[in-house]
């Protein structure tokens, strides 16, 4: 039986009438190839009734505990036993990534807790929220490191009575990340920044997602866009705070990674923090010359330099440089490439830790506290 214009509806449509949200959809079509929309001459989807009726299949699937990967796999493996032979197969797989189904991972799929109910206004999906939350256990081939135990972290520091935790926080981020659905991600991160500091936020959510991102690509489960779209949010929201922060009159420092760094993403979080806490700041970013960072410094005239670097060699051979800065100003140095032996050898100061320890260590530092 054909099926007329008026049976097909767009992705928001169907999420209403199947009970989850857009995001999970999409992460349904791309990475299972369990929706097989039609294209219109401007080039939208239109979901018809084969798509609802296989959404549905997976709802309940997934109602019952099955993973998503296995869910999505019974649902396509039904639709081709009651399907003639010679009518094409659908869930044809379309792939984010350059990996073949058989390449992945073994699939684990920690059961999510219930998400935080959001205001109205950071809403980004249809559907009620706490089945947006419920839902989007995707694919867990990329799955967040601790597996069960990571799923069943306890709330977040400094949570109210609500049931959001880091875990199903770096999931739904992961989840919409995958879909390339950048408002959703930001409706996570909405959610995320109105519930706990900012200091929990970049620790506890940020920076486990985008190691999880990393992992991903480095085992070939995510392609390098992926990397660059999940960073490029981070970033940015990152970017927002620092605008935002901010002091007049608090000590200033001066903020670079080494000219063989090519990661700032963890030094913009150091600024955010370092202004929270009253400082002044000025970003260099990454790859940054040496001899620029010299004349930066004389003519700001910070109270500390940072360097950063996320790799030993970040910090090799660097030159007389350093010691000019060294001789000059209070250098410190931070990042998983930094340690207490390249700091002793620069005569600079080490300060360990993530990003977040590293700004609150510094401020006691100054403060004249112990570190």
């Amino acid at each position: 039986m054909s099926v007329g214009a008026a049976d097909r509806w767009r992705i928001g449509v169907l999420a209403s009438r199947v009970g989850v949200s857009e995001t999970v959809l999409r992460a349904w079509e791309t990475r299972y190839g369990l929706l097989q929309p039609a294209r219109t001459a401007a080039g939208y989807r239109l979901y018809g009734p084969e798509d609802e009726r296989r959404a549905r299949a997976m709802v309940e699937a997934r109602g019952r505990g099955v993973p998503a990967a296995q869910a999505a796999a019974e649902v396509l493996a039904a639709d081709r036993a009651r399907m003639p032979a010679d009518v094409p197969e659908p869930g044809h797989p379309r792939r984010l990534r350059a990996v073949a189904p058989s390449e992945r991972a073994p699939v684990t799929d920690p059961d999510p807790q219930p998400a935080v109910p959001a205001p109205a206004r950071d809403r980004a999906v249809d559907g009620p929220p706490e089945q947006v939350s419920d839902q989007v256990a995707d694919d867990a081939s990329d799955h967040v490191p601790g597996g069960d135990q990571a799923a069943a972290s306890p709330p977040m520091s400094g949570l109210r009575a609500q049931a959001l935790t880091a875990a199903q926080a770096v999931e739904d981020l992961h989840t919409a990340m995958v879909a390339y659905d950048t408002a959703s991600m930001h409706a996570v991160l909405d959610r995320v920044f109105a519930t706990v500091s900012v200091e929990s936020a970049i620790r506890e959510v940020l920076f486990p997602f985008l190691r999880r991102v990393g992992e991903g690509w480095e085992n070939g489960h995510l392609d390098v866009a992926d990397e660059h779209f999940a960073s490029d949010v981070v970033r940015g929201r990152l970017g927002a705070l620092s605008f935002a922060a901010g002091s007049a009159s608090g000590p200033l420092a001066l903020l670079a990674c080494t000219p063989y760094e090519s990661h700032d993403i963890a030094l913009k979080a150091v600024e955010v923090v370092l202004q929270r806490a009253g400082w002044r700041t000025r970003f260099l970013g990454a790859h940054t010359p040496l001899e620029s960072l010299k004349v930066a410094a004389d003519i700001i005239e910070p109270d500390v330099i940072l360097l950063s670097g996320s790799l030993p060699a970040a910090f090799t051979g660097l030159g007389s440089t350093v010691a000019e800065l060294v001789a000059a100003f209070d250098v410190y140095l931070a990042g998983r490439g930094a340690d207490e032996t390249v700091a002793e050898r620069l005569g600079a100061t080490y300060l360990p830790g993530d990003p977040v320890d590293a700004a609150l260590r510094l401020s006691r530092v100054r403060n004249g506290a112990s570190p």
